[in-house]
């Protein structure tokens, strides 16, 4: 297990450009994010985690990972990502000051008490704000699936040496506690972060501009070939092994940043667990034959900001000079040759590499998306050019300029940018349509499989998926997820609260409720339909629906029966449970399904419920087609 630590206190950022003149830059493109307005003093630390992580869709992440309220315990978020396996542990603090200096420590040292608590491996002795938090922490821990923890502080004030120090003292704790509790799966990786106006201004910056090391590079090979277009210029050659060791040793080994890769999906994952074989096997190679290491590897592909190449000199080699540089593709590669124990090798193996040039942005983020399609790093990437996602694409569009991605990422560009009103991130409307489809569990703890398993996916995603029927999962997520914010919402403004409201607001706050909450409300469709339906994939609304109108259609409907929720808990038992089998759980899913259709069967006929489903019955469409 490592740990890695960074920096001083700054004054200033890169470039010129001072803390304040970033701090009023940050300011502003906050005050356009007016879609996260209504996280409150959450707001920062959600875009931070949206610039950092390259989320698309930070509303649905929200609504899991947000844990701020009254007894937090200085925790704010936690999220886990379970592709990346990567566990964030997160505080916000937001001072009215608008001059910059050092917050007080006591705010970071309340991030050691909140990761005491979460990595304790006693999920039951939480408090009821961090319970759920905990349990999914805890599982994701003793399963093996967390390869990385970070711990950030983020805070619109200045970096300091005392924060860095509280940080440090986290990590360390967090170390012995992970081995002493989780001896046989502990983290490969720990990271403290200090996300002050500085570091966040950086990431804002990165997602504006994808490199991030801008310093000048040189490289003496054999020699190089170039090759040309309209908007790109691209030299090719083979270096030593040792040149990316250096580079990734000054620029990486030891920034929890990921600057070299920061164009790149995502950074070196390790060369352990489920995600590291392929990296394990490219160590190796260097190990045992180098000589072969070109002719048995795909390369690098790295973006600069310019590229110049020398004459050849006496001994006949060339000098290329780089302005920046990003690993665009090959951050496995670069990774596993720079290992401590590779450093000290005599005999280094060649790699092929080639250094692009481009200046147009739009290809820039094709060129990102295109040559890291063999790395799983985001399953939905594999299907973006799928035949099914271009049709549904254009389908949405024919339903009233409605924004459906199709699985391809945001541009990095557009990452900090507020998204449309009326958009669909392909990514959560595949959880929905999963859900709904009777796969709550694979939407909650296995979303990668939807995209990535050839089964799964054509039975969620074929020529009987529609735009309209996908629209319509998608809305009974998103109503879902507000009834959950709602709810928390009601708890903070009344700690007191009891009876079915206290119930159904501690149901709907444990993780994975959401989609337990969209598979059950399908199971009921006989009752909310008033008739049974043959194909459930034909079902959708009817005229021009709009994700507002449809969100608004699900929230009439789900009023009268959230007071049932609470009775799906034994649906959420976690996997890994003492004496719980997947069998157990598919049972207690069955059995609270239809536990819960069978009340809302027996609410219909009331006459608050009847009303709210003739309204819902009325705006739909049997036949979901175009």
């Amino acid at each position: 297990m490592t740990t890695h630590q960074r920096g001083d206190k700054v004054s200033g950022v890169s470039g010129g450009v001072t803390a304040q003149q970033a701090a009023t830059v940050l300011k502003k493109v906050l005050d356009d994010r007016t879609d996260l307005d209504e996280y409150g003093a959450d707001k920062r630390l959600l875009f931070a985690l949206q610039l950092h992580q390259g989320i698309d869709d930070i509303h649905a992440v929200a609504v899991d990972s947000l844990t701020d309220g009254g007894q937090d315990h200085g925790c704010d978020l936690v999220y886990i990502d379970p592709d990346s396996e990567k566990l964030i542990i997160a505080q916000g603090f937001e001072s009215p000051k608008s001059s910059l200096a050092e917050p007080k420590v006591w705010k970071v040292a309340a991030l050691n008490q909140s990761v005491a608590w979460l990595l304790s491996g006693k999920p039951e002795d939480l408090p009821a704000r961090l319970k759920p938090a905990g349990e999914a922490v805890d599982q994701a821990l003793r399963e093996g699936h967390i390869k990385e923890v970070q711990f950030w502080f983020v805070h619109n004030q200045l970096e300091s040496v005392n924060a860095r120090a509280e940080l440090d003292a986290t990590i360390h704790m967090a170390t012995r506690v992970l081995k002493d509790t989780y001896p046989g799966s502990p983290p490969e990786r720990i990271i403290g972060l200090d996300v002050g106006v500085p570091t966040l201004y950086r990431w804002y910056q990165g997602s504006r501009n994808p490199i991030l090391v801008t310093d000048e590079i040189t490289v003496t090979v054999d020699d190089c070939f170039e090759l040309s277009s309209g908007k790109w210029r691209a030299v090719c050659t083979a270096v030593d092994t040792a040149w990316l060791q250096s580079l990734y040793w000054e620029h990486n080994g030891t920034d929890e940043e990921n600057r070299l890769f920061s164009a790149n999906v995502r950074g070196f994952v390790g060369v352990k667990g489920k995600k590291g074989a392929i990296n394990s096997a490219i160590r190796k190679t260097v190990q045992e034959q180098p000589a072969n290491l070109f002719v048995l590897n795909n390369g690098v592909t790295a973006l600069t900001n310019g590229v110049d190449v020398s004459a050849p000199g006496p001994d006949g080699r060339r000098v290329i000079t780089l302005q920046g540089l990003s690993i665009v593709n090959g951050a496995q590669t670069t990774g596993a040759v720079s290992a401590d124990t590779l450093r000290l090798q005599t005999e280094a193996g060649q790699l092929l590499i080639r250094f692009v040039e481009c200046d147009d942005l739009s290809l820039v983020s094709e060129v990102i998306r295109t040559t890291n399609r063999q790395l799983a790093t985001q399953p939905a990437d594999f299907r973006s050019n799928d035949r099914t996602q271009l049709r549904l694409i254009k389908e949405f569009q024919k339903l009233g300029d409605i924004a459906y991605d199709g699985g391809r990422r945001t541009d990095p560009s557009d990452i900090a940018v507020a998204p449309p009103a009326n958009r669909v991130v392909a990514t959560t409307a595949a959880k929905a349509l999963a859900a709904f489809h009777g796969e709550p569990y694979i939407a909650y703890n296995a979303p990668g499989r939807l995209w990535s398993d050839d089964a799964l996916y054509a039975n969620l995603f074929g020529d009987h998926t529609t735009a309209r029927h996908l629209l319509f999962c998608y809305g009974l997520q998103r109503a879902v997820e507000q009834t959950k914010t709602e709810y928390a919402t009601r708890c903070r403004n009344d700690p007191d609260l009891k009876g079915i409201p206290r119930k159904v607001h501690d149901f709907l706050q444990r993780r994975g409720a959401v989609p337990v909450v969209v598979d059950a409300v399908a199971a009921c469709m006989d009752t909310l339909l008033g008739r049974g339906t043959r194909d459930p994939f034909t079902l959708g609304f009817s005229r021009q629906p709009t994700l507002p109108k449809v969100i608004l259609h699900w929230q009439q409907v789900l009023k009268p029966i959230v007071p049932f929720l609470h009775h799906l808990t034994p649906a959420l038992q976690p996997r890994g449970s003492r004496g719980v089998g997947e069998h157990d759980r598919a049972k207690a899913l069955e059995d609270a399904r239809t536990a819960f259709a069978g009340m809302v069967e027996s609410l219909s006929e009331q006459d608050h419920a009847k009303t709210s489903f003739d309204v819902f019955r009325q705006h739909l469409g049997e036949k979901a087609t175009e």
